[in-house]
């Protein structure tokens, strides 16, 4: 299954402002209502499975926050595919929580250094990452603890890219 996320400009109305307000970079007046849309597709046919749209910005409507919406769509054995975004401790955590596996690009803000953990092959290690010292806003702090510590992951380079996957 693959995940992703897209914004639409929509017509402005003050329907659609008032559910969909510009974001705070236009200029009052001159920009348009912006939506956002995450969803979960099926690699095999291409079917939407499920999705979710909320406003632009805002608590709970980032692409992930969407996502966060769609988990019951995935089950024990799936495969989630996704960009770059999604590549964090907490989403792969959650998913191997539920028997999901993941293959996501590595997240440009996260350093691979495949001197260290368990190397397969050149550019191809398995290391462990640890959960972060800080919770996240929209997350509970029992959720928070019920976390593991540490979620293992496999990184691979391939084509100038690091993948990272839980298989």
């Amino acid at each position: 299954k693959l995940a992703d996320g897209t914004g639409i400009s929509m017509q402005d109305t003050p329907q659609n402002q008032a559910s969909y307000p510009q974001p705070s970079s236009q200029a009052e007046g001159v920009g348009f209502p912006l939506m956002r849309m995450t969803g979960v597709i099926c690699l095999a046919s291409g079917a939407v499975l499920d999705g979710a749209i909320g406003a632009y910005s805002g608590a709970g409507n980032s692409e992930l926050g969407l996502f966060r919406q769609l988990e019951s769509c995935l089950a024990a054995g799936d495969v989630l595919l996704a960009d770059a975004l999604y590549c964090n401790y907490f989403l792969i955590a959650r998913m191997r929580a539920l028997g999901v596996d993941v293959l996501f690009e590595q997240h440009g803000s996260r350093l691979t250094n495949f001197r260290c953990g368990e190397r397969h092959g050149v550019h191809d290690h398995t290391v462990w990452w640890k959960k972060p010292k800080t919770r996240p806003q929209w997350m509970s702090t029992q959720e928070y603890t019920a976390y593991p510590p540490r979620v293992r992951v496999r990184e691979v380079k391939v084509d100038g890219r690091v993948l990272v996957t839980s298989m």
